[in-house]
């Protein structure tokens, strides 16, 4: 008998097709007594299993050493200690709400990607490919620095304000003259909850949007990353191209496996659905996918061998972040943002005890007191 959805509503009420589970007949609401998890991945291990070797790791090229990479286990990367924590009101923290959300479409992963590889097309199949392609676009790295980003060039411009008015807050008067520079660290909290907005924007394009499955028929396997999920105006020539852009033509990659990808286009309908499976039997064609997966690559590219070694080199040293700029005009303030391929951002710890407050007061005291070195 099917299960009614427990927790998506109407929008979940998905059949089941065969062996294959949409995943909102799983209640991701689960009791957090007595659960210690603390290691927060942030690229899906079973996603990652897909693009293992046969001794089941895969290789991880760092963005800071692309040119050594590291044969991992895929649950012993990709993730940060208490990632999705939360603190709460009455002290404490919550570690698990995020997790468990991500859970349901991660049980069933491992059934879709097996029926996808037996070319099969289903709402089902559709909704779990969804569901994975939305989790890998908003709870990673690359999202939320973008987000706090954002927030920081918010903050500073308030400041900056009420400095102009005299009328800073006594905390923040040692600050002064200082806000174009000072270290602004954004709460956590404030990125996990934008992601929310992040659920439903991307919901929307994926309503925009026809899909298709490519099955890689050569010997280069695809690449994968800890930001998989790449969209751009397919027009624009790779090194000319502005991540995110979707005000025209629109084209979509997801890599589901080594030997498998999605691609979404504003030119295929039925919108919102997987619709064929073909065949990619060109290496010039899988080479360009991965090119575009390791432009849009964050943190690392993933890969399950060493054959991309050049490529991901070559997109190491940009990644995809936004650039701000604030306007303005008489008493209005416009905070203008575009998303770019740019140097990976530096962002500043949060600080929320006092022992934080003392060692920052302490870099930036060492900073100001050292002489400025002429280069050379």
């Amino acid at each position: 008998m099917e299960q009614s959805p427990l927790f998506f509503g109407k929008w979940g009420d998905v059949p089941i097709d065969g062996d294959v589970r949409p995943f909102s007949i799983f209640n991701p609401v689960r009791s957090g007594a007595g659960r210690k998890n603390r290691k927060h991945h942030f690229i899906s291990v079973t996603y990652m299993e897909g693009f293992a070797d046969d001794r089941g790791r895969v290789q991880v090229y760092r963005a800071e050493a692309p040119e050594a990479p590291l044969p991992k286990q895929p649950r012993a990367t990709g993730y940060e200690n208490y990632y999705y924590s939360q603190k709460l009101p009455g002290g404490g923290q919550e570690n698990h709400r995020f997790e468990d959300l991500w859970n349901p479409i991660e049980t069933v992963w491992p059934e879709t990607v097996r029926a996808l590889q037996a070319r099969r097309l289903s709402p089902a199949l559709s909704f779990n490919v969804q569901g994975m392609q939305t989790i890998m676009r908003t709870r990673v790295p690359a999202t939320r620095d973008r987000i706090a980003l954002m927030l920081e060039a918010k903050l500073r411009s308030e400041c900056k304000v009420l400095e102009e008015i005299g009328k800073l807050p006594p905390e923040l008067e040692r600050y002064a003259g200082q806000f174009d520079t000072v270290p602004v660290g954004v709460n956590p909290h404030e990125t996990l909850l934008a992601m929310e907005d992040e659920f439903k924007t991307f919901g929307d394009l994926c309503f925009r949007l026809g899909f298709e499955v490519l099955h890689n028929k050569t010997d280069i396997p695809f690449l994968t990353s800890d930001n998989p999920v790449c969209t751009y105006d397919p027009r624009e020539p790779l090194l000319a191209r502005t991540p995110y852009d979707h005000s025209g033509d629109i084209e979509l990659i997801f890599p589901l496996t080594a030997r498998m990808l999605v691609r979404g286009s504003s030119k295929r309908q039925p919108f919102g659905v997987l619709t064929r499976h073909r065949d990619v039997t060109d290496k010039h064609k899988v080479r360009r996918f991965n090119r575009t997966i390791a432009q849009f690559a964050y943190r690392m590219t993933v890969g399950q061998d060493r054959s991309s070694d050049a490529l991901i080199c070559a997109h190491a040293r940009l990644v995809p972040t936004i650039s701000t700029e604030v306007r303005r005009h008489n008493n209005e303030i416009q905070i203008v943002w575009r998303d770019i391929f740019g140097p990976k951002p530096d962002l500043s710890q949060y600080i929320d005890t006092p022992e934080k407050a003392s060692r920052l007061e302490a870099k930036m005291a060492l900073a100001a007191s050292s002489p400025v070195s002429d280069g050379c």
